[in-house]
């Protein structure tokens, strides 16, 4: 977010701008326009128009862009040509024109320093666009207050509010949403300092402290109550503005807007800082050393940034010592020197289309293809087959079509089963689950299930759902179903802190070893040293007592053997 005691260099017109856009944009590599808007609601002090952006897709796959506007959020249909705005929520004006937004399930939470709170809005209503916002949320303790926040991350069903205002020192405070995502449940703060931005990724919090050289804190968040300090990176000059992280958990990055470091992208293993402080990353991106940065947001092996006058870059981060420009679009072409908190705001890489959107300040929403990221299918079901029966005491396995290369666009997949007595969600990263009855399944009950497909910020449902028929003391009940290969999972969460699981199927009774070792071939745990049935297995592993790394885990059963790789992250 663009740091508010300097927002005033923003000085172009939005007309001269647009007109600048108009004849001279640019585009690079894998980097395609698809659409644009300028829609505008009012124009700030500052001569700005927009702020953030923050994407949200509806369960059957619609797209839809916010973006913050001076006096509200816009919302904008993506699935139409051309683009438009379909919806505004009115919203907190103050002397500087930003608002920050992020979205859990069908809810978008904005937040801006307009003194008005979280505004809650129901996403699910679009496209019909009455009674969208649902409350304005804000929480007291004492002479405490939420009633502003800088910016708000959103993760796992918890909310971040960072840089509060009322909350000396205006670090972070934590609220769950889970029992009720309209009325958010306060379970902890994080007090170092002032936090001006922040992800949340499984139990590691990487916290940006932009003033005072604060640099980056990572942080464990296993127990929200009390957030524990894991390490702080400190460099010379920062002005830590927003950070992310690899697929791996290896590696942090961070963006300077402030100080008297680089404005640039810094990269940092996490697993060799060396001696310091002040520590020095092990590789840096800026596309124009003058020119400000801003926000860096990762989805698989790219890292999508919004870099102010410069535009939105892709940078393939593969070898993360060597950041490679992958794309780029230049939204504010101006000649000449320019102001350095103009142009590119904020950027969204994570719509299943495999389309990304970027909010310039002066001209409004971009739509844009990067060819380096394939679409995501929305999962097809395949067996048991619609109207199928489900026997008591029989396995059945449950099977989907892939939506997308793991590797390339982690996801995660959610078999939903309900009906009468049953409402219940099984998690796991393959294709498919080997499942039986429930026991509050009733004879002669029809249930019906689908499958969620989901990431850190997405949900999106299988385009059908099926119906299955309980069957229970049936005298003509077939063999069980069981796995016909020996498999062994991609333990999930991965990266992990401190727990994760570990999912393994047999095809026949046999004794089983599931081990886990140092990559200098220690054995640091046994999670299954017995003899087993056939069929699918899950066992948890807590990782407490380990430091940080990659570590092995082996799969032995019936003379096979398999191993896969895990990441702990602190």
């Amino acid at each position: 977010m663009k740091d508010c005691a300097n927002i005033w260099f923003s000085r172009l017109s939005g007309l001269f701008v647009l007109m600048l856009v108009a004849v001279g944009a640019s585009a690079q590599n894998g980097v395609s326009l698809l659409d644009t808007l300028n829609r505008s609601h009012g124009v700030s002090p500052q001569g700005t128009r927009y702020s953030a952006c923050w994407g949200w897709v509806s369960p059957d796959g619609r797209e839809y862009a916010l973006i913050g506007v001076y006096t509200g959020t816009s919302i904008i249909d993506l699935n139409v040509s051309p683009i438009r705005e379909v919806a505004f929520v009115p919203g907190p004006t103050a002397s500087y024109c930003y608002r920050e937004i992020k979205t859990y399930r069908h809810y978008a939470y904005i937040v801006s320093e307009g003194g008005r709170g979280v505004q809650i809005v129901d996403l699910s209503r679009l496209p019909d666009t009455t009674g969208l916002l649902v409350r304005e949320f804000n929480y007291v303790s004492g002479t405490r207050n939420t009633l502003t926040s800088h910016t708000v991350t959103l993760a796992d069903g918890y909310l971040y509010l960072n840089g509060s205002n009322g909350w000396s020192p205006s670090g972070m405070i934590i609220f769950s949403l889970k029992n009720d995502p309209t009325n958010p449940e306060y379970v902890g703060e994080y007090q170092p300092m002032y936090i001006h931005d922040s992800y949340v990724r499984n139990d590691t919090l990487y916290a940006a402290a932009i003033y005072g050289g604060g640099g980056l804190y990572v942080v464990n968040i296993s127990n929200k109550a009390n957030p524990q300090l894991i390490r702080k990176i400190s460099y010379t000059g920062s002005g830590t503005h927003h950070a992310w992280a690899t697929i791996d958990g290896r590696y942090a990055l961070t963006t300077d807007e402030i100080g008297s470091t680089v404005s640039s992208l810094k990269v940092w293993d996490m697993q060799n800082l060396g001696s310091g402080p002040p520590y020095t990353p092990i590789a840096s991106f800026t596309a124009n050393p003058s020119r400000k940065i801003h926000n860096v947001h990762g989805r698989g092996h790219y890292a999508y940034i919004s870099h102010y006058t410069e535009g939105m870059y892709v940078l393939d981060m593969r070898n993360p010592t060597s950041p490679v420009v992958a794309g780029s679009y230049d939204s504010y072409p101006a000649p000449g020197p320019a102001s350095g908190f103009d142009g590119c705001w904020g950027v969204y890489p994570y719509f299943p289309s495999g389309r990304w959107i970027g909010s310039d300040m002066q001209t409004g929403l971009y739509l844009f293809n990067f060819n380096g990221l394939a679409p995501r299918l929305r999962s097809p079901l395949l067996a048991p087959a619609n109207s199928d029966t489900f026997s008591q005491g029989v396995a059945k396995t449950f099977r989907w079509r892939s939506a997308a290369n793991q590797a390339e666009d982690p996801h995660y997949y959610q078999l939903h089963m309900w009906g009468p007595g049953l409402d219940t969600l099984l998690t796991t990263r393959d294709t498919s689950l080997t499942i039986t009855p429930f026991a509050s399944m009733q004879n002669g009950q029809t249930h019906r299930w689908h499958i969620w497909i989901r990431d850190e910020f997405t949900d999106v449902s299988s385009p059908d759902t099926f119906q299955i028929v309980y069957r229970a003391g049936s005298s003509s009940t077939p063999a069980p179903e069981r796995p016909l290969t020996f498999t062994l999972s991609q333990n999930y969460p991965n990266p992990f802190n401190p727990a994760t699981t570990i999912e393994y199927s047999i095809p026949a009774t046999s004794h089983v070893e599931l081990t886990v070792y140092s990559t200098l071939g220690e054995l640091v745990a046994t999670l299954v040293n017995e003899v087993q049935a056939a069929g699918v297995k899950s066992v948890s592993f807590d990782a407490g007592n380990l430091p940080s790394g990659v570590y092995l885990y082996r799969l032995l059963a019936g003379g096979n053997a398999i191993h896969k790789r895990m990441m702990i992250v602190r």
